[in-house]
């Protein structure tokens, strides 16, 4: 049983600590999450503390120096915070609707998160009817809010198989394909979980309001995630952070309709840099919510789904078995990173380009240590821009 001050840190931690964190994930493995929101409350980190963190002789001047201003950096952008840190009002109320909050400690903490490696949450927030059931066992189904009657019917068709199979229906709880993959789910009588709902703020106001209904039946039958904790609200950062959820917890993920920019991309993107499968729908030619999956079909290794018996194909093989030459080699590549360069690389966009600024408000690193780390990305091959626009290269 875990420790209720470790419980307790650990949900302070995601009060003031957004999703994809990485320094806020080294912080909490090096000196432990009750330690970490000891410093960002107001205590100053020891000697010993810098120690721990380097795994190094603290006299080590320069070594110091540079993790002191990594560490600062983020533990000064954490304690602006701290009005929100109010982790005991948090786990009552979680527990007094129902819900509980769970770490990495625990049993029922999802094995596959740890692919997040430095981006894994620190805590999760759960409310519903049992467990997050195991990545090899669950479906990402996804795609646009505009979902035509085509999208609808290939989401029902997919969503009924995988229940069929025992397999669990994973999504994000947005209109559309998403609401219309989560309800097929728990429509059909199968084994196991029926579906998980993975969003993008706390559990007190449930978005988008117009499927309030619909994730309610999701809590009766089947699990709603976030690692954000009450009293957060769903913005545009952690809808894209809440992505890489959808990702990491399912074993194959399949973009049913999508416009050539989308959030589903963007899940999509995810699932591709975990060595995760991903397929693709295809579609007419003429509408715009099937030029995303024609994007993934024609640009990356996504497989073409146009059977839902090809979803024997997926789940038959070992998880992650078609994890390729390509990302063991960029892995190499993101283990030469510190912290603070490995902030500003899971900050790139895959897809679209970003600005320097944008990196900024992101990382909340300044300019000139961003420029620094950019130009490093650049020659190792793992960013690109053009016009002073910025994004991961291609091959990462």
């Amino acid at each position: 049983m875990v420790d209720q001050e470790l419980r307790r840190a650990r949900a302070g931690l995601t009060q003031v600590i957004e999703p994809a964190d990485a320094l806020g994930v080294v912080g909490a493995q090096a000196w432990g999450p009750q330690r970490l929101l000891e410093i960002i409350e107001g205590a100053i980190p020891s000697q010993q503390d810098w120690k721990t963190l380097t795994g190094y002789d603290p006299d080590n001047e320069e070594l110091a120096q540079k993790i002191r201003r990594n560490l600062g950096e983020a533990i000064e952008r954490w304690r602006r915070r701290k009005k929100y840190l109010k982790p005991d009002q948090a786990l009552g109320y979680i527990a007094r609707i129902g819900g509980r909050f769970i770490t990495p400690e625990e049993e029922q903490w999802p094995a596959a998160l740890a692919d997040l490696g430095v981006t894994e949450p620190l805590g999760l927030w759960l409310l519903g009817n049992g467990d997050i059931p195991s990545a090899e066992t669950t479906l990402g189904l996804v795609g646009s809010r505009e979902a035509t009657h085509y999208g609808e019917k290939a989401t029902k068709m997919l969503a009924i198989k995988a229940r069929q199979k025992g397999i669990t229906v994973l999504s994000g709880g947005a209109y559309g394909i998403d609401a219309h993959a989560h309800r097929q789910a728990l429509a059909v009588e199968g084994q196991g979980v029926p579906t998980v709902g993975v969003l993008a703020g706390g559990l007190d106001r449930l978005y988008p309001a117009g499927n309030t209904e619909l994730l309610r039946e999701i809590t009766r039958e089947g699990v709603l995630v976030t690692e954000m904790p009450p009293g957060m609200r769903p913005n545009r950062y952690r809808f894209l952070n809440r992505n890489r959820l959808i990702a990491a917890l399912s074993a194959a993920t399949i973009v049913v309709e999508a416009r050539y920019r989308s959030g589903a991309l963007n899940t999509a993107n995810h699932a591709h840099e975990l060595g995760r499968i991903v397929g693709a729908i295809p579609g007419p030619i003429q509408v715009p919510t099937s030029a995303g999956c024609h994007r993934l079909l024609k640009e990356t290794p996504a497989m073409l789904i146009d059977d839902p018996a090809d979803l024997d194909t997926l789940f038959g093989e070992p998880f992650r078995s078609d994890i390729t030459h390509a990302n063991v080699e960029v892995a190499r590549d993101h283990d030469m990173l510190n912290v603070e360069e490995l902030l500003v690389f899971e900050a790139l966009p895959v897809q679209q380009r970003t600005t320097l600024e944008h990196l900024c408000d992101i990382t909340g690193l300044a300019v000139p240590s961003i420029t620094g780390i950019l130009t490093k990305l650049e020659r190792h091959k793992l960013a690109e821009q053009e016009a002073g626009m910025w994004r991961k290269q291609r091959n990462t």
